[in-house]
């Protein structure tokens, strides 16, 4: 029950920033994380932390997903070109967890943006489902309001 509120609260956060970025015109939108789903099943009912820091402003991003249909699409959104995945936690209630899920704490990030597929059937058994990881080189580009 806790755990909803800190998630209510983080994303209320989150939107507040995005609404301030875009009212002061947010030059770079930084870096993506798309993450495609196309499970045979899900065991429980998971949650996956996955936050993401900028390491020179040092503004954290969290995200909750809740995994609930085999097939859904995400995005994580960086502030920057560079970022640092400091958590990716996968957990079925309090004593089922992965951490680092997918290999994402990994270091700095800079300039690249993630294609993450999950396959397979979600469990806390981690030879059940696959995590493909794409890195790939974002190329800036400008995003122009209305005149």
């Amino acid at each position: 029950m806790a755990l909803k509120g800190i998630c209510q609260v983080s994303c209320l956060a989150s939107l507040l920033f995005f609404q301030t970025c875009y009212a002061q015109g947010f030059p770079y939108p930084g870096q993506t994380l798309q993450i495609h789903t196309h499970f045979h099943s899900i065991i429980g009912k998971p949650t996956w932390l996955l936050i993401l820091r900028d390491p020179e402003s040092q503004r954290v991003l969290p995200y909750l997903f809740e995994p609930r249909e085999n097939d859904n699409f995400w995005v994580a959104f960086s502030t920057a070109h560079a970022y640092i995945v400091t958590v990716s936690k996968m957990k079925w209630g309090p004593f089922a967890v992965i951490n680092n899920f997918c290999g994402l704490e990994n270091g700095v990030i800079t300039n690249k943006s993630f294609f993450i597929t999950l396959t397979g059937n979600l469990s806390p058994n981690v030879n059940s489902f696959h995590c493909g990881v794409l890195k790939y080189n974002d190329t800036p580009f400008t995003i122009v309001g209305s005149q």
